[in-house]
């Protein structure tokens, strides 16, 4: 079956090896190396649950590549490659839709910050990313998942969640709701600036996990997994990477004490972004950066809760209250985050203040 769909792109080569690879939970990836050569390239099953427009993001990718091509760049991006009669995407007979991308050698993936430099070379790397992408004009991009990232969509499935209480979860978990609704008002703000046309509307990646980069030594080398870029803001990306970067804790760690907003991480990753997005922000997008660790953390901690309380039926749990767990995680940190607002404003101020990167 496979080695079939492989044909679609390389009609006239042999395969050397084809095997599942990586630990991504959306797609089904697969890396193949072919006899000529020794080539390798990645192949993916795109699942069309999740993307249900995949010659959208098949597109932006394109347009994402040719015009980061266009000049040497310090960072890569994996390539699309066409099948054998020019299409950027093939469509089994089963209307399963795959992909071919080239494979970036001799690299490595990272799961958790540990050391300040990965930090550091992550905002470093998806701001760069955010720089090469302010070419595009925002509007001209179709969204890959409508309203991922919007809080008043995320709200509104909350409060549905909270009227419908169809898991009899409400009554014991009171305090947990009580808290995310107190901040629902003041993390709007960004959203209304958004909707006003104060903070623009940009290119960005949307899911800024340090595992969707590539290293090679101590440097960044790669920005993978596109499947998500689209339009939205830059608060988006940086807050999402410190979310998952500073927290000292698993995602789903029981042990509150072990949960932390980790100030070292935040102050090398801010560094990093900063010094390359500086160029190209403007003055409201500056004032309200240190809010936009919070808001992401607010954002996925309200989708924890809505699912809790409809039973756990969108994300994969493994015992009863995982969800639970999850969502008590994100409250933990924003309170930490709260606890450090002065800090975090001073350094992304002392960030601001030093010179653009120069890769």
């Amino acid at each position: 079956m496979l080695e079939n769909i492989v044909k679609k792109f390389f009609p006239y080569s042999l395969v050397a090896d084809i095997k599942p690879f990586g630990n991504g939970h959306i797609n089904n990836t697969y890396k193949l190396t072919l006899q000529q050569g020794k080539q390798n390239f990645i192949l993916q099953r795109i699942n069309t649950d999740v993307f249900k427009d995949p010659h959208g993001i098949a597109d932006t990718h394109l347009r994402i590549q040719d015009a980061i091509f266009k000049e040497k760049t310090p960072i890569l991006i994996a390539q699309l490659i066409p099948t054998a009669d020019g299409k950027r995407l093939y469509t089994d007979s089963d209307g399963g839709v795959w992909r071919m991308t080239s494979f970036i050698e001799d690299s490595f993936t990272i799961e958790v910050v540990e050391k300040d430099w990965q930090a550091f070379e992550a905002g470093n790397a998806f701001g760069w990313f955010a720089k090469a992408c302010d070419k595009f004009d925002a509007q001209s991009f179709k969204e890959p998942i409508t309203n991922f990232h919007r809080l008043s969509f995320r709200l509104q499935q909350l409060n549905e969640a909270i009227d419908a209480d169809k898991a009899g979860r409400l009554s014991s978990i009171k305090e947990v709701v009580d808290f995310y609704k107190n901040r629902e008002a003041g993390l709007s703000e960004i959203e209304n600036l958004v909707d006003k046309g104060e903070i623009p509307l940009r290119i960005v990646h949307n899911d800024t996990k340090i595992n969707n980069l590539l290293f090679r030594g101590e440097k960044a080398a790669a920005v993978i997994d596109l499947d998500t870029t689209g339009p939205g803001i830059l608060y988006y990306d940086y807050g999402d990477a410190l979310r998952t970067s500073a927290n000292t804790a698993e995602e789903d760690e029981q042990d509150l004490g072990k949960v932390n907003f980790n100030m070292d991480a935040f102050e090398a990753f801010t560094n990093g972004y900063m010094g390359q997005v500086k160029p190209i922000l403007t003055p409201k997008e500056e004032k309200l950066f240190y809010q936009a660790p919070m808001l992401m953390t607010y954002i996925i901690g309200i989708r924890f809760l809505a699912d809790y309380l409809n039973g756990d039926v969108y994300f994969k749990t493994a015992w009863e209250d995982h969800n639970l767990a999850r969502t008590k995680v994100q409250k933990k940190l924003i309170e930490s985050m709260e606890t450090q607002q002065e800090k975090m404003k001073k350094v992304i101020g002392n960030a601001l203040n030093q010179p653009v990167i120069s890769n």
